[in-house]
């Protein structure tokens, strides 16, 4: 956001949560090193390589450690003459990590600017100031959104919705969830600029404004707080939550842990490894707090988990190389996020779904908002390949930010159009009273499938009252119902909706109140055909509108089926 609006909330954010990395290290807790480590590129030939890799490094950073493709490990420096003996092409991307996570701890040890936020990256503390920093600045867009269960070590996931209309509307949502893996901190700035735009843009930006007149957005930055706090005091490349497990190690991987196919490949048993799935489904009190906040959310169209590294867009499955019944509407609105992304700097992000795109992996969040609550939910994996890996120097925080926002503007405008909805019949601005009136429109599905009960609805509301509703059947390629007959004196706000699997789409402008408003004009006044219950100058206007042929047009007022110059005549004589 500016710092012109925000400079109040902004420095008082900054007074009551400024702290670094050393004012957060437990005193109790030892700082974790990486003295002699380095990161490698491999290429695996074999399942021997694989096996050798994984017993030298019990961290692999990438995120495609298969046979016959590249993949990045961090191990002690010693350990490369192993590889070298038995012949395993590798080359060393990070030399140095201690070094590098050094020089990043002292960079974040100093006072940061306040009015440049993404100037570098922000802990725990700044970032929920900065949550609160917007619903102070714009609460008639923000609101705070808190969910019902507190981490392992009793925090809150603290998250915000943005929308121009209240809480309870009905439209469709959005979900983004940041940083279930702690280290990932361009995942988190990168769900922080999302919001910071939405917030800052939403009265400037034509297409931003579409979005939150048509929806709501829910963003969640960090859903493991626990562990992005220890990857900021203690050990700058933990993944996982703080999880005490039975063993005496610590974490579970929250992304491993959802309760879509729980427990199949990709997820590991063991309690020590990086990707240890728990000891149940929903064993996490993190993924408990998302999944009871979500599931009742049924107005949840589409859902961005967002990771780091590798400049990957992922979909469902990870479970299995079978594709998802959906895929095409994956592959179309993936297509467009994708060419989004590469528009900002040529970026071009490997699109496709996790299993047949980068490894099998079972439990994940993608699988189950799809799975078990119809979602249509990707993952990006954001900036770099692998020359920074998880230590994203800040020079590249505003670049890969950008980005990711450009993907997910364009999942949320594909994800609205899931309908096109073509008027063919209906009444403009007055219809006859005490006469039911057809109306017809076209419909095609672009993202999903139509439901296959109640697809297709006119809806309606007579003078302000109650919405009611019919259902349009579909005959000769069309979808017909009609609104009611209304005595004179009233107008009808009316409507139709489309919803397929993902969303639903209104005509006849997307957006969460848009109507077509229709007037039965008003009683005993003849010729009062605009219905403002005076007969003068609008009406005239009214009338030339339907000049020419129009048997049984309210502005034939001679009644020999054509308006024209006669009904202007008996117009005149009607005058007020």
């Amino acid at each position: 956001m500016s710092a012109r609006a925000l400079i109040p909330v902004s420095v008082l954010a900054a007074l009551l949560s400024f702290s670094t990395a050393r004012a957060q290290v437990p005193e109790l807790e030892p700082i974790e090193r990486y003295d002699g480590e380095v990161v490698v590129r491999a290429t695996l030939r074999n399942a021997q390589d694989l096996m050798l890799l994984t017993q030298l490094s019990d961290d692999p950073w990438s995120h495609a450690p298969g046979i016959g493709a590249p993949s990045d490990w961090r191990l002690p420096r010693e350990r490369l003459a192993t590889l070298r003996a038995a012949g395993v092409p590798f080359e060393i991307f990070i030399p140095d990590v201690q070094a590098l996570v050094q020089a990043e701890r002292e960079r974040l040890a100093q006072p940061q600017e306040a009015a440049d936020w993404f100037a570098d990256f922000k802990d725990l503390a700044a970032i929920n100031a900065r949550l609160d920093s917007f619903v102070a600045a714009r609460p008639d867009l923000c609101s705070i959104v808190n969910l019902p269960v507190t981490t392992i070590q009793g925090r809150t996931i603290k998250g915000i919705r943005i929308s121009r209309h209240p809480a309870g509307t009905s439209m469709p949502a959005f979900a983004f969830t940041g940083t279930q893996h702690a280290r990932e901190w361009g995942g988190t700035m990168t769900a922080m600029w999302i919001i910071d735009r939405l917030v800052e843009d939403a009265d400037t930006d034509a297409r931003i404004g579409a979005i939150l007149d048509a929806s709501e957005v829910f963003v969640f930055p960090v859903i493991n707080p626990d562990g992005y706090l220890h990857s900021w005091s203690n050990n700058r490349l933990w993944r996982k939550n703080r999880r005490l497990n039975s063993g005496g190690s610590y974490g579970v991987d929250l992304n491993r842990n959802w309760g879509f196919q729980w427990g199949g490949q990709g997820a590991s048993t063991q309690q020590s490894s990086e990707t240890y799935r728990g000891t149940s489904a929903f064993s996490e009190p993190e993924t408990r707090a998302y999944r009871d906040w979500a599931t009742p959310r049924t107005n949840i169209a589409a859902h961005l988990d967002i990771h780091a590294y590798s400049e990957l867009l992922l979909w469902p499955w990870g479970y299995t190389a079978t594709l998802p019944v959906d895929q095409t509407s994956f592959d179309r609105v993936g297509a467009s996020m994708h060419d989004a992304i590469q528009a900002i700097e040529g970026r071009d992000y490997i699109a496709g779904p996790v299993y047949t795109t980068i490894y099998p992996s079972s439990g994940g969040v993608c699988d189950w908002a799809y799975g078990a609550l119809g979602q249509l939910s990707y993952c990006v994996e954001v900036r770099d390949t692998g020359t920074y890996g998880f230590i994203m120097p800040p020079s590249e925080i505003l670049p890969n930010v950008r980005e990711n926002f450009a993907g997910a503007l364009a999942m949320m405008e594909e994800t609205l159009k899931a309908c096109t909805i073509t008027l063919t019949v209906g009444p403009d601005v007055i219809m006859t009273a005490d006469t039911a009136t057809p109306v017809r429109v076209s419909v095609a599905a672009n993202v999903g499938t139509l439901l296959a009960s109640n697809p297709v609805r006119l809806k309606w509301k007579v003078s302000g009252g109650a919405v009611q509703a019919v259902t349009m059947t579909l005959a000769s390629g069309q979808w017909g119902a009609s609104l009611p007959a209304t005595a004179c004196g009233n107008t009808l706000q009316w409507w139709v909706e489309a919803e397929t699997n993902f969303s639903v789409t209104r005509w006849p402008s997307n957006a969460a109140m848009s109507s077509r408003s229709t007037s039965t004009g008003a009683c005993g006044i003849e010729g009062d055909l605009d219905g403002d219950g005076v007969v003068g100058a609008g009406d005239i206007a009214f009338l030339l509108l339907h000049y020419g042929a129009c048997t049984g047009c309210p502005s034939d007022l001679d009644g020999d089926g054509v308006v024209g110059a006669g009904d202007i005549a008996v117009l005149v004589l009607l005058f007020s």
